[in-house]
């Protein structure tokens, strides 16, 4: 009964277009009045104690700051002359820059949106003038976009690693194999489409010169992921301190060596990052009540007798997590399926043998996947109105693309050395 009403009252206060975060707090709100354990104060304890009071959280602020910085530092146009000397003399030359810049941000920001925007505000109007159909330019931008949480640093991964309390480092390590064939896809996918399209080759000269020039210019942002990931793997820094570092980089790339950024504009990219970071705390307060309402009510425990009762096989069951998540991600945003779908899959997975790393990572290929496709599809929100893009146009081009990527989401699932052979070599201890 408890589940029932749970599923009903989230998608009835999302429906009625209450904002995430109240959303689930409202839901949890009326469980635990119903159940007997409505406690103001200990309402406040667990959404503080048990939600944001932690200390990988810190790292949250510091990313979003880092990636606020090099966007405003002028990162873009930069990344995309790069990725366009790389790959952009293969069939469908501009459409693999896109989905390789994508790449280059998500190791950057780790935010889907901040990517699908930088990426689609330069190479879709660019894309559409070489005559690239408009739907596919602004549906690429958005795949491309959604590689960001997949790929280190990744901001979701963070928020698993408290919730599961398992290892960041491994985490961040396990997503870059499945971060480089979600690219791949996209990029193959893009290609056979501009052969088929007839899309032009780009007529570029390949000469040092040219690679050295576009390689100073685009080389510090591509270098941050590489230090934040070197820098936790050779013991110099944990991963919440690797956040601080990736701020003092981004600051003397932007400040000094870009100077694309004034202190004047520091005061409004602060209170951007704390808007930001305020959301997302928000959205993990009132979650991690919700999650401690469901388990207090049983509810894990129910869905798993229910789960284990149709198949105890893992590959089964880890399949039917994967069909939740994704329905899921047709009405919830990404952070908050993390953090609700945490409290019932981990007892599950623990069942079967699952790693949590592999877990964590299937997870977040999943809420990527999610961000693309129809009715909440913020990503797909974000690059129709940049293209100029009927929703409905840029829902049907995602359609390929979302369908191969679902295709990779079971690769990742049913192969675990996808996500657990980096981890199990480079960190072994953790």
């Amino acid at each position: 009964m408890e589940s029932l009403l749970f599923i009903v009252l989230l998608l009835v206060f999302l429906f009625l277009g209450f904002p995430v975060a109240f959303a689930l707090g409202l839901v949890g709100l009326v469980i635990a009045y119903l159940a007997g354990i409505f406690n103001p104060i200990l309402i406040t304890h667990i959404m503080y104690s048990q939600g944001i009071d932690s200390f990988p959280l810190l790292a949250v602020p510091f990313f979003i700051l880092a990636g606020s910085l090099m966007e405003e530092g002028g990162i873009s146009q930069r990344l995309i002359d790069l990725a366009q000397f790389v790959v952009g003399r293969i069939r469908g030359g501009l459409a693999q820059v896109a989905v390789v810049t994508g790449m280059f941000f998500g190791g950057i920001t780790g935010s889907a949106i901040a990517d699908a925007a930088a990426v689609g505000s330069v190479l879709i109007p660019a894309m559409k003038k070489k005559g690239y159909d408009p739907a596919f330019s602004a549906a690429l931008a958005a795949a491309a976009g959604a590689v960001g949480p997949i790929l280190p640093p990744s901001i979701p991964m963070i928020i698993y690693a408290v919730i599961a309390n398992t290892s960041v480092a491994s985490l961040f390590l396990g997503g870059i194999v499945p971060g480089a064939l979600y690219g791949f896809i996209l990029m193959v996918y893009s290609y056979f489409y501009a052969r088929r399209r007839k899309y032009p080759t780009e007529k570029m000269p390949l000469d040092l010169h040219g690679f050295i020039t576009v390689s100073k210019r685009g080389i510090f942002p591509v270098l941050m992921p590489v230090i934040i990931v070197g820098g936790i793997f050779s013991g110099v820094f944990t991963a919440t301190e690797s956040a601080v570092v990736a701020v003092v980089y981004s600051f003397i790339v932007a400040c000094f060596i870009y100077r694309e950024v004034t202190l004047k504009s520091i005061p409004r990219i602060l209170a951007a990052t704390a808007k930001s970071t305020a959301s997302i705390m928000y959205i993990i307060g009132f979650a991690t009540f919700l999650g401690w309402v469901i388990t207090s009510e049983q509810i894990p425990q129910k869905v798993a007798e229910a789960i284990f009762s149709i198949s105890d096989s893992p590959w089964i069951i880890i399949s039917m997590l994967n069909g939740l998540m994704l329905v899921l991600g047709c009405f919830i945003d990404p952070v908050s399926i993390l953090i609700l779908i945490c409290p019932i899959a981990l007892p599950i997975i623990k069942q079967i043998g699952m790693d949590p790393v592999h877990f964590g990572v299937i997870l977040t290929v999943n809420i990527s996947i999610g961000a693309l496709y129809p009715p909440v599809g913020e990503l797909l929100f974000v690059a129709s109105r940049i293209g100029k893009v009927s929703y409905f146009d840029i829902s049907k081009a995602v359609i390929p693309m979302v369908i191969l990527l679902i295709g990779l989401l079971f690769l990742v699932s049913l192969v675990p050395d996808t996500v657990l052979y980096l981890p199990r070599v480079f960190a072994p201890g953790n």
